[in-house]
């Protein structure tokens, strides 16, 4: 059992004790840990969660009762070196809880999945009336996609698609280019309106 030998040491241990029993419970229930983002569920106007003050009160405890208890430093060294680490363990922990939570919150949603309209490049060449493949990115990864041509015509390798429909597996693509630039048998043509004058 650790020494009690004044006020600052029960202040000290009781920052410990009472950070590291909540910081357990906090994070076996699962509580808010992302923060400072908003725009996402369950975000918090401040730029730290609760778990990560919860860790640096422990820190800023455990330290401060090491450095004056081990290191025989006088109060008004300990504390503040004691609260500088623990500061500084807290924004560690409040990094990597929001580097994974990032992954983990997520929210998918199948309108961001699908594949009708995507673009994308040939990757192996696709031949007249056959098949080739299509890499696309979605949501930050690239895939690979057998793909034919709508037309049935021949796509070299490179060539940026879009992706027209999926059927069983296998996207009809559509150069892309050739629909941005408009070909001249393609061009608007108005419709003629005969109208007749007579009464």
């Amino acid at each position: 059992m650790p020494e009690v030998r004044d006020g600052v040491d029960a202040l000290l241990l009781g920052c410990f004790l009472l950070g590291l029993l909540l910081a357990v419970a906090f994070f076996v229930i699962g509580g808010d840990l992302d923060a400072g983002e908003s725009g996402e569920p369950g975000d918090s106007p401040l730029p730290f969660g609760v778990g990560a003050v919860l860790v640096a009160l422990a820190w800023f405890g455990g330290v401060g009762y090491l450095l004056r208890w081990a290191a025989g430093w006088p109060v008004p060294v300990a504390l503040p070196a004691a609260a500088l680490v623990g500061g500084l363990a807290g924004a560690v922990v409040q990094r990597v809880v929001k580097f994974f939570g990032r992954a983990s919150n997520g929210n998918l949603r199948p309108e961001d999945f699908r594949l009708p309209g995507t673009l994308g490049h040939v990757a192996l060449p696709i031949r007249a009336g056959g098949v080739g493949e299509v890499i696309y990115e979605q949501g930050g990864v690239r895939h690979v996609v057998a793909a034919r041509a709508a037309d049935g015509e021949a796509i070299a390798q490179g060539t940026e698609v879009i992706v027209l429909k999926v059927d069983r597996g296998t996207a009809t693509v559509e150069p892309f280019e050739p629909l941005l630039a408009g070909d001249e048998d393609r061009s608007f043509q108005p419709p003629v309106v005969r109208m007749s004058l007579t009464d």
